[in-house]
């Protein structure tokens, strides 16, 4: 009798003292279900008086819904300390029939969840559960939602049944267990997961490599203090798997003698978390997984993502998982293996002295391309079993070089496993049933089939046909194994993985168009400057230079660390620098939005740089997007172009030598964006008063017949331009471009293939509004145009202003006073030097 007692917590035993001096205030002898309920409120600190106040049931506002004695007196009297009755006398001589019913009833209810004391949640429980009428009738008095109070209480007790010592803090007279309980760990089995286990390492992949880090763990734990090792290294370079290995290893008796009997427990902290809606509940946890490896000292905890337990579970005047593990650490109680990045290391725990001195750290570097070629193959059967294919050595080679180059942000072997995974992902979901695995599914659905058929037909007694149905349920059994077991040791594979396939995938993940080149996609290369040079005209040495670049980086045979060209246009305006940027993006690119243009006059001023990567930590706008680095982020094949760069401050040139030498920029939040595969053209109005005259000149030259003296000229002016570039630009940002352009000026013949392009351009937007409109051109009317609208300051912009005062205006005009009718054929024509529309 005195063992049961003893399992009372102490706020059991309060509640019930507390409880009879209510009753003996109000003039009872025995205690009623109102007493014990307005002591349970009265209990702070305990389970039950939290649940109770989150259900409006707080002390005062009990005592007024119950109107007894004045509020004041009552909760004086039930905040005093208990007298010291036993709590033997209590139960024998003053308990009412409900109560004593009640009392019963959560020590059965404690008995059944397998816990190890009898608390206040077992108690609370057993009253919102009573059926006595004299407990209904309280809580009909009281007004409250018994529901969702039975679901509170409920949840509670689930939380702790599966580990039944989890709030034995609650419970200071604990017994010891029972014999044959002392190498029990519910917590442990139900927060963890034991690596060492045959099922776990069933479906883990082999470990290639890593024999320093894995031997330099056992090292550590072997010492005699300090033995908690810390693997430290990049996301992704396989920290997880180097314990994994480990614990295979264990697992295999591959291992000195002192680790062979370990085990090696993996703690899922978000589990630990969850549900601890009141306080008091995760310190409980983790007390019993602590009180549980010191018991079992052959166990080691693993914690992934280590740097988590800091500010885990952490409450207003609570400790958090960092400072309640610091101890046992510190004591060589418990041992601990940890994982977690550089990053997080230096921010969560490298800034606590005392928890960084319990762990030693082990630097996981990043394997080698050779190394990861040696992964990928080790662990290449597991995904061709997994996904049903073939998986090919020219793959596991072009997933390694294709994400070194193209995933610069994720860290070898995870972003080619990746790779590899995803393409054979790929093949997979794209195969149709057939053969026999056709076969299998077909069996499959047949068996569920003559199952349903078979319970139905039992369930109406027609034994017979269900007999029959059992028959040939036997026989399709039979049938499904045999395919099942053809299928394992003799079905071809659905479809082989090699460098196309990985090629596509990072296509489709960077945006790159790096897929083997077709016999079409040659063509499209070799006629890139013919199609260039119909939409932009007069400069066949920029298109070739450009182009040049283009081929070189698409054939994979430029510098793999520098962009794919970076060039400097300069010219007279409205020569076609920007609209070369342009066509590329749509003709190349084939996407109009792939072209980032950055008008640089933005950046004048030195603090403008936050503009391009970003803000520094600590200023107004950090995290906030930025022009150029977020946005090449998001689309790595993009057109650059920088417009006006002259007019930049000095330190956005600074910036600019990282990307023309190395192909990438650190934004502001240290992170590296990859431009190697961009194309970078500035533009530049250096030189704007020679360039503007020679364009007059050159305009002039090919109607005085004086080619040859406007050749030698132009020469000059292009010698005197080069010399301000060397003065304006550094030598360093000059020697890192692909090449320094300069722009032709626009003769009349050029401005006459520019009109042609213009009206071609007109044409086209009719017929894409659906008007039946076709402006056609008469004869001189070319000519005449480019004489009118030829301009040194503009260039062809004059063209395009033109026709819209002229061709466009006029039109929308007469279509506005129906005085044309589509389908109608427009010309243009020249009428006593003047341009008219008929």
């Amino acid at each position: 009798m005195l063992d049961i007692f003893s399992k009372f917590t102490t706020h059991y035993q309060k509640t019930l003292s507390l409880a009879r001096m209510s009753a003996n205030n109000a003039g009872r002898k025995q205690l009623e279900p109102a007493d014990v309920l307005l002591a349970l409120a009265s209990q702070r600190g305990s389970l039950s008086a939290e649940i109770l106040d989150k259900h409006g049931l707080s002390p005062l506002q009990l005592h007024a819904k119950l109107n007894t004695q004045p509020a004041q007196a009552t909760i004086s009297l039930l905040n005093d300390e208990p007298n010291e009755e036993t709590l033997l006398d209590i139960l024998s001589d003053e308990l009412s029939l409900t109560v004593k019913k009640i009392v019963e009833k959560s020590v059965l209810i404690a008995w059944r969840l397998q816990h190890q004391y009898i608390g206040t949640e077992h108690l609370l429980y057993a009253i919102v559960t009573s059926e006595e009428s004299e407990v209904k009738s309280l809580w009909l008095k009281l007004g409250t939602n018994l529901r969702s109070l039975k679901q509170s209480v409920n949840s509670i007790l689930k939380s702790t049944s599966k580990f039944p010592d989890i709030t034995e803090a609650f419970a200071p007279n604990e017994t010891k267990p029972e014999n044959g309980r002392e190498n029990a760990t519910p917590a442990l089995d139900f927060f963890c997961t034991d690596l060492t286990s045959k099922e776990i390492q069933d479906k883990v992949d082999p470990v290639i490599g890593r024999a320093k880090e894995i031997q330099r763990l056992i090292n550590i734990l072997g010492r005699r203090t300090k033995n908690n090792p810390l693997l430290l290294g990049d996301p992704g370079v396989g920290k997880t798997a180097i314990v994994e290995g480990l614990a295979k290893k264990i697992m295999e008796g591959k291992v000195p003698e002192f680790l062979l009997d370990k085990k090696i427990m993996a703690l899922d902290l978000g589990l630990v978390v969850a549900g601890t809606m009141y306080r008091g509940e995760f310190e409980g946890r983790l007390k019993q997984i602590l009180d549980e490896l010191k018991t079992h000292p052959e166990i080691i905890l693993f914690i992934d993502e280590v740097h988590t337990i800091v500010g885990t579970g952490a409450a207003p005047g609570s400790l958090d998982l960092a400072n309640i593990i610091k101890p046992a650490l510190a004591k060589g109680l418990v041992r601990c293996i940890g994982a977690t990045t550089q990053e997080e290391y230096k921010k969560s725990i490298e800034s606590d002295a005392a928890l960084e001195r319990r762990f030693q750290v082990v630097q996981v570097v990043e394997p080698t391309p050779e190394e990861t070629e040696a992964v990928l193959k080790g662990i290449k059967a597991n995904y061709e079993k997994f996904h049903g294919v073939t998986i090919t050595n020219e793959a596991i080679e072009a997933a390694v070089s294709l994400s070194e180059r193209y995933l610069p942000d994720k860290f070898l072997p995870d972003k080619a496993i990746d790779l590899v995974d995803e393409a054979a992902s790929h093949v997979r979901t794209s195969y149709l049933p057939q053969g026999n695995s056709k076969k299998i599914r077909e069996f499959d659905a047949r068996l569920k089939q003559l199952q349903q058929a078979k319970e139905l037909a039992v369930q109406e007694e027609n034994f017979p046909l269900a007999n029959a149905h059992k028959e040939e349920e036997a026989r399709v059994k039979h049938e499904l194994e045999n395919l099942k077991k053809n299928r394992k040791t003799g079905e071809e594979k659905i479809g082989t993985i090699s460098r196309p396939e990985i090629a596509q995938v990072v296509s489709q993940i960077t945006g790159v168009p790096i897929t083997e080149l077709l016999a079409e996609e040659k063509t499209k290369l070799m006629a890139l400057e013919e199609k260039l040079s119909s939409r932009i005209v007069g400069q066949a040495e920029a298109i070739k230079a450009v182009t040049r670049a283009i081929r070189r980086g698409r054939l994979g045979l430029g510098n793999p660390n520098r962009p794919l060209g970076s060039f400097l246009f300069l010219g007279p305006s409205g020569v076609g620098k920007t609209e070369l940027a342009k066509a590329i993006a749509e003709i190349v690119l084939e996407d109009p939005q792939a072209l980032v243009r950055l008008d640089m006059s933005e950046f004048s001023e030195g603090f403008n740089i936050s503009k391009l990567i970003g803000a520094p930590a600590g200023y107004v706008g950090y995290k906030d997007s930025n022009k150029l680095t977020d946005v090449v982020r998001r689309k790595q094949s993009a057109i650059v172009l920088f417009d006006e760069v002259e007019k930049a401050h000095p330190d956005i040139f600074n910036l600019l030598l990282q990307v023309l030498d190395e192909g990438h920029l650190t934004d502001a939040s240290g992170k590296q964006v990859n431009f190697k595969n961009t194309l970078i053209i500035m533009t530049s109005n250096l030189g704007l008063k020679e360039l503007t005259q020679q364009a007059k000149l050159g305009f002039t030259a090919e109607v005085d017949k004086a080619q040859s003296n406007w050749a030698n000229e132009w020469q000059e002016t292009k010698d005197q331009l080069m010399g301000e570039v060397k003065k304006f630009f550094r030598p360093e940002f000059l020697n890192r471009l692909d090449g320094v352009i300069i722009f032709n000026p626009l003769k009349e013949s050029d401005l006459a293939e520019i009109v042609k392009l213009q009206v071609t351009e007109l044409n086209n937007r009719f017929q894409a509004q659906k008007l039946d409109l076709t402006i056609r051109l008469g004869r001189g009317v070319v000519g005449a145009i480019a004489k009118l609208t030829f301009s040194p300051q503009e260039g062809a912009r004059g063209i395009k202003r033109y026709l819209t005062d002229k061709v466009e205006d006029p039109i929308t005009a007469r279509l506005l006073q129906s005085k044309i009718k589509p389908p109608a054929n427009l010309t243009l024509s020249v009428k006593n030097g003047q341009v008219i529309l008929k």
